[in-house]
């Protein structure tokens, strides 16, 4: 619908710009190029657009895994987790201030409940590339490692995100890359 799609672009506007504390409903309705009474016909409150838009950056995120990893049979599993990590860290697809904001005011806030399951789609999609790794990955227990992989990684992603915003993300991701490839392969 093309009143919600407003909402959510003028909110990733105000959000990624002025932070959470100016992005009133008001002002993301005016954003939108909406009243505040159709912006809550479809969201009772910003926490709930902010939510919208941080499942629909994870499910983007969760199909450019699967390709990504996809795309492993054509280059060598190092290399295909050097892509992965660096999509992860480098938020493709998001303004990196709205990711921030996202971070802040939905994974670390009681939000975080309405966003279950992203962690478990993106954990099955690592686990079947490393089953399907063959010989180079050299891990018993596939969804175990997935699991240890997903959630290190992406608790990484978002302390970079927030707490280290100065630190070089292209740098971060190939140290990450190190480590989780020797995990993986040794």
């Amino acid at each position: 619908m093309a009143t919600v799609e407003a909402i959510l672009e003028g909110a990733a506007r105000i959000l990624a710009r002025e932070g959470w504390a100016k992005a009133t409903t008001n002002r993301i309705a005016e954003a939108a190029g909406v009243s505040v009474g159709s912006l809550y016909q479809y969201f009772p409150s910003k926490e709930a657009i902010a939510v919208e838009l941080l499942k629909r950056y994870r499910e983007r995120l969760v199909a450019t895994v699967a390709q990504r990893l996809a795309e492993a049979e054509r280059v060598t599993f190092e290399s295909a987790m050097a892509m992965l990590l660096e999509t992860l860290f480098l938020a493709e697809g998001i303004d990196p201030q709205l990711h921030r904001v996202l971070i802040e005011q939905v994974l670390r806030t009681h939000a975080r409940g309405e966003m279950q399951g992203f962690e478990d789609r993106l954990e099955a999609v690592v686990a079947e590339a490393l089953a399907a790794a063959g010989p180079s990955v050299r891990v018993r227990d596939p969804k175990l490692a997935a699991t240890l992989v997903v959630r290190t990684v992406l608790s990484l992603v978002h302390a970079v995100v927030v707490d280290r915003p100065d630190l070089d993300r292209r740098e971060v991701a190939a140290e990450v890359t190190k480590l989780v490839t020797r995990y993986l392969t040794l």
